[in-house]
């Protein structure tokens, strides 16, 4: 692998990860609502969710899986379901500060994040594309390893990254003030996501 592959494998990655979604919405929601941490655990779930599905590219079972109509459709059912019902409980749960002990709220935000990546067609497909112009019949482990660890890590560290913005001095009172009101809207754009998602899947 050269220099010049590897940062080109990056600018897509990268690309792929600023690309704005519900996991980004996720990611703000946890971090303003409960903690840094819970962003930060977030995001991590979510990097390691990318992980698995470039660990797929890398052994060709990414192509069975976008491939099989039964295996997609399949995805594509439980990520709708699960953003609906995400959707709904971020509108209807109180702003209150939830009882919970930091491990355990940590748990939970990992696998949110974790969940919401795993059950995301759209990264199944992102990764059917892009990878597939990068993994060749020759690539040695090595250079399938670094493909895997960048593209996870790159997700990880973007969204890392935007739980520290929020969760910052200035942004974090800003957020705090309208925790509320973004919550609800957070849990309104996951539904609608989700209606949307429902429609073009029907």
């Amino acid at each position: 692998m050269t220099l010049i592959f590897w940062l080109q494998f990056v600018a897509v990655c990268v690309a792929g990860a600023m690309s704005p979604g519900y996991s980004l919405v996720l990611i703000i929601r946890n971090s303003t609502k409960f903690s840094r941490l819970a962003g930060i655990m977030t995001a991590i779930g979510h990097g390691l969710g990318m992980g698995i599905y470039a660990i797929f590219a890398v052994t060709g079972l990414i192509i069975i899986l976008a491939t099989n109509i039964y295996i997609f459709k399949s995805i594509q059912i439980a990520g709708i379901i699960f953003l609906f019902v995400f959707g709904i409980l971020f509108i209807i749960q109180k702003n209150e500060q939830l009882l919970i002990e930091n491990n355990q709220n940590s748990l939970n935000s990992f696998l949110q994040g974790f969940s919401i990546s795993i059950l995301n067609p759209k990264i199944l497909v992102w990764f059917s594309a892009v990878f597939s112009q990068f993994v060749k019949n020759d690539s040695t482990f090595l250079t399938n390893t670094i493909l895997v660890i960048t593209a996870s890590t790159i997700d990880c560290i973007w969204y890392i990254l935007v739980a520290l913005i929020v969760t910052s001095y200035g942004f974090k009172d800003f957020f705090q003030k309208r925790i509320n009101t973004i919550q609800k809207i957070s849990g309104a754009v996951l539904v609608i996501i989700s209606i949307l998602l429902a429609i073009n899947f029907f």
